[in-house]
């Protein structure tokens, strides 16, 4: 098989509610389809969605996707099919855009792949995988009663595992009483997880989770700035919590660094900041063997995005800590027909080929371009 095109469509898609974090508010989402045609009516989709913010403040910003899907196909146009995945691997480019182009490069090859093998995603990640995923919600309403309802109504959905969005309350005292009207609507059988998205300080985080412990907290994520792995490290001292590392992993050289300080308990590994389905699965067994654990989160992509996740997700052992795919109901629309959904607080694989995904032409035409851009200057249908 040759690389016949490479072809993108631009979207997007507001979300449902804005979507508050330690590092603002979030109203849309936007990124770039990406679809691979390798011929004789195979295609593969990827999903190239940079989130601003994410990784350390110092990053270089880069070349937009655009710019890099460009040379992306001028360099595969006409190559073999397997010339896609030495690319990715050779695509040095810094910044969130070219890791978020890696990956929508590398699910679309492993799309293709799938499809042509009648085999999904997750069996060519790995020889035994799981069928379904556990995964957890999210909860960021800021206000304690509405972070409780919110919280509440997951775990009567089935969830067994809960995140709250921390490091947003005007003081120590407004964290706390967050934390325990969400515990008091839990109960003690689920688990409640806090992401700070490197909101305090090495010392604010230390006083902030001892002062929160009493409520049985699994694991804080990212208490602190990303960039500063001797400071997480000193955050895991010092508190009984385990510490994930979050926006701290952008590669799988910044992985490596992380898990040389012994600076993370677990480590958060996000197909699209990372690069790609096979850096992420190389960065979960890189933990492994530093006796580290790895859960799969997404970047609050769309329907793509979020199956490629999952099928990453699903490539880890069982056993590890609930994974944060349940992201897609925040979004408007997911770009895609039968999208993958929750039921009983996990994720089940689709059952079809590839990615098990195909694109919802209704939602395509509210949210995305008009068409595929398939050469320079030209748009062409699908």
């Amino acid at each position: 098989m040759r690389v016949r095109s490479l072809a993108w469509r631009p979207f997007r898609i507001p979300f449902r509610a804005g979507f508050a974090t330690a590092r603002g508010t979030l109203t849309h989402r936007e990124g770039w389809l990406v679809r691979l045609d390798a011929g004789d009516g195979l295609t593969g989709l990827g999903e190239a969605a940079p989130l601003a913010g994410h990784g350390p403040s110092g990053e270089a910003a880069g070349r937009p996707v655009p710019a890099l899907l460009a040379e992306a196909r001028a360099a595969l146009t006409g190559a073999p099919l397997e010339a896609v995945a030495a690319y990715v691997d050779g695509l040095a480019a810094p910044g969130a855009a070219a890791a978020a182009v890696r990956c929508a490069l590398d699910t679309a090859l492993h799309d293709v792949l799938g499809r042509a093998s009648g085999r999904p995603v997750a069996s060519l990640l790995a020889a035994v995988f799981r069928p379904a995923v556990p995964v957890n919600a999210t909860v960021a309403a800021a206000g304690a009663e509405e972070a409780a309802a919110a919280a509440a109504a997951a775990r009567d959905a089935g969830f067994r595992c809960i995140k709250l969005k921390v490091g947003m309350a005007p003081d120590p005292e407004a964290e706390r009483a967050r934390v325990a009207a969400v515990r008091s609507a839990l109960g003690a059988d689920v688990a409640l997880r806090l992401d700070a998205n490197g909101a305090w300080s090495a010392a604010a985080a230390v006083r902030t989770i001892r002062t929160l412990e009493p409520y049985g907290i699994e694991l804080v994520e990212q208490p602190v700035p990303p960039g500063d792995p001797a400071a997480l490290r000193a955050v895991r001292e010092a508190v009984a919590v385990p510490v994930a590392a979050d926006e701290d992993i952008t590669s799988e050289a910044a992985a490596r660094r992380v898990l040389e300080a012994g600076a993370a308990d677990v480590l958060v590994v996000k197909p699209a900041a990372v690069g790609g389905l096979r850096a992420g699965r190389r960065i979960a067994a890189m933990a492994a063997e530093a006796g580290a654990a790895a859960l799969v989160t997404t970047m609050l992509e769309a329907g793509v995005g979020t199956a490629a996740a999952l099928h990453l997700a699903a490539a880890l052992p069982a056993g590890g800590p609930a994974c944060g795919l349940a992201t897609l109901p925040l979004l408007a629309a997911s770009l895609v027909a039968e999208p993958p959904a929750v039921r009983d607080g996990a994720m089940a694989l689709p059952p079809q080929a590839g990615l098990g995904v195909t694109p919802d032409e209704t939602q395509l035409a509210a949210f995305a371009g008009a068409a595929w851009e398939v050469a320079a200057g030209h748009a062409g249908g699908r």
